[in-house]
């Protein structure tokens, strides 16, 4: 039992690792992105909040939607329970 408990901790580091570096990487491909279209953006009004927060509740929403599916399919990988005797 130890030893499926060591395994599923391991897997739980190892992904969100994962989850972490992944993250870093699209945060990076942002940055790249808004450091080019930066300066044609100079002459365009500043995005109000409003449009802010709907643009990051849809991202998190995304982010949701990833988590969720990703849990659904480790649920699959996941032994069956033994019944007790």
């Amino acid at each position: 039992m130890t030893d499926t408990m060591t395994i599923a901790r391991e897997m739980e580091d190892w992904m969100l690792d994962m989850v972490g570096k992944s993250n870093a990487v699209a945060l990076q491909a942002l940055k790249v992105m808004a450091d080019g279209i930066q300066p044609l953006t100079s002459a365009i009004p500043s995005v109000t909040p409003p449009l802010a927060y709907d643009f990051a509740e849809q991202l998190m929403a995304s982010e949701r939607k990833f988590a969720e599916d990703v849990l659904h399919l480790t649920v699959q990988l996941t032994p069956a329970p033994v019944p007790a005797k």
